[in-house]
């Protein structure tokens, strides 16, 4: 019972005894309603007393709301300040590969027999954040590598400046957006690994860790990045500035958000002050668990490289389509005779249950797959997708000696991706890489199988 209605029942029967003692003298009758009253009074003070302390007390509570904000969204532990200004979050990769190759004799002649391995290609962890709601910082290290793993090194370390709507000015040591498949996430591509026609593309001034300054923007159908980079950091890496690069990318979406949607684009880079006067082609046969590169210029005296090329993609609903076609050109240095490469790809794949691709276009690429029924205990199957993708890269020009001919690759995946959930996704690829003149080996012709399995988690 509250104080209020204790008063008003004590009134009440105070009331009732008082009409119910007529004897009483009238003075004395008057002397205790007068008394009555003044308690009343006062007891109506003290609750008003009361309400006016729970009021502040309610109010109290309510300013001093908790000083962080924390998350746990699919698992990334995050941390934000009540009034926006700071975040912090952690998040990581681990990407297991296990790799099995079948060679024939002109390969094992070449190589050796290639190592059937189980090797974590990125085990990457760090953390990003926002301060003063305008400037965004990145801060990863990898643990993960081609063949075999390797001491941690810097993966990325940035800061980005955002306070212009649709545009990002970054610098540091970053992974510049350029080619479609390279601005496609590792944990979000398609295949094991990205197709040679990207990566020798990235070889020129970009890929991880990369010294760099440059900005992107977007709005709702277009994107445009530039960079000017130096080397990479890390082992072997170059930070000093004796390498300059200039790095640009142009794309145009038709229904970036929803429907049919077409994407278009052009990526290129300039190379000058090359390290050493010397620029070297080379990629590993689209899976990594062997480091062994099956084609490869060598070094080639240099002043300068100049590569471009198209991107196009098409995705609609649980299909997607995509290609990309570059052309390498080196200037020789001191009599040293030019050269013209080229590399492309052409990829496919379909979501089996029936998810939809998501295209993103602050940076005109791809996203992951999301499934709709994620796998658990008691239902649930995940999401499925089939893949297939022809790659060719010719690193041969009639103009180089024997020993530079880095030779004509060719190569057919098919692929198959269980979405557990949104955090788990296990793939299955199947390569066959046949290789035709390659220079600096015994058996200029040579070709090899390999299946792989790469078990992938992240938060």
């Amino acid at each position: 019972m509250t104080l209020k209605n204790t008063l008003l029942a004590g009134t009440a029967l105070g009331a009732a005894a008082l009409f119910a003692a007529p004897a009483f003298a009238a003075s004395n009758t008057q002397a205790e309603l007068d008394a009555l009253k003044a308690q009343v009074e006062a007891l109506q003070r003290k609750i008003d007393d009361v309400q006016i302390q729970h009021g502040n007390a309610i109010k109290s509570l309510e300013e001093r709301k908790s000083d962080v904000i924390v998350g746990l969204k699919n698992g990334r532990p995050s941390f934000e300040s009540a009034d926006g200004n700071f975040t912090f979050e952690i998040s990581g990769r681990a990407h297991l590969d296990v790799g099995y190759y079948d060679q024939d004799d002109a390969s094992e002649a070449n190589f050796g027999g290639l190592g059937n391995n189980m090797n974590f290609r990125r085990a990457i962890i760090g953390a990003s954040g926002t301060v003063w709601k305008d400037f965004e910082y990145d801060l990863y290290f990898n643990f993960g590598d081609s063949g075999d793993e390797q001491n941690g090194v810097i993966y990325e370390a940035a800061l980005h400046y955002v306070g212009l709507d649709g545009v990002k000015f970054s610098i540091g040591a970053i992974q510049p957006k350029l080619t479609l498949d390279d601005s496609t996430s590792s944990n979000d591509i398609t295949f094991i690994e990205r197709a040679t026609a990207a990566n020798l593309m990235t070889g020129i001034g970009a890929g991880d860790g990369r010294m760099a300054i440059g900005a992107t923007g977007n709005t709702d159908n277009f994107f445009a990045a530039g960079y000017y980079t130096m080397g990479s950091v890390g082992p072997g890496g170059v930070t000093d500035g004796d390498t300059s690069n200039l790095l640009g990318r142009l794309a145009f979406a038709t229904s970036p958000k929803e429907g049919p949607n077409f994407h278009f684009g052009l990526s290129g880079t300039y190379a000058a002050n090359l390290p050493g006067d010397a620029i070297r082609f080379r990629d590993r046969p689209e899976l990594r668990v062997d480091a062994t590169r099956m084609i490869d210029t060598t070094g080639l005296t240099a002043d300068s490289a100049l590569a471009y090329g198209p991107e196009l993609a098409f995705n609609y609903g649980p299909f997607r389509a995509q290609g990309e076609y570059y052309v390498y050109s080196v200037d020789g240095l001191a009599g040293s005779p030019d050269a013209d490469f080229s590399a492309y790809y052409v990829q496919a794949s379909w979501i089996l249950s029936g998810e939809s691709y998501k295209y993103k276009m602050s940076k005109a690429a791809y996203s992951g797959v999301s499934p709709e029924n994620p796998f658990m205990a008691g239902g649930g199957m995940g999401a499925w997708e089939i893949a297939a993708r022809y790659s060719s890269a010719d690193l041969n020009d009639s103009a180089l000696p024997a020993a530079d001919q880095g030779g004509e690759q060719d190569i057919y995946t098919v692929g198959l991706n269980w979405y557990a959930n949104k955090n788990v996704r296990f793939m299955l690829n199947y390569l066959h890489v046949d290789v035709e003149d390659r220079g600096s080996v015994a058996n200029p012709d040579f070709s090899h199988d390999a299946v792989a399995l790469r078990t992938q988690f992240t938060f």
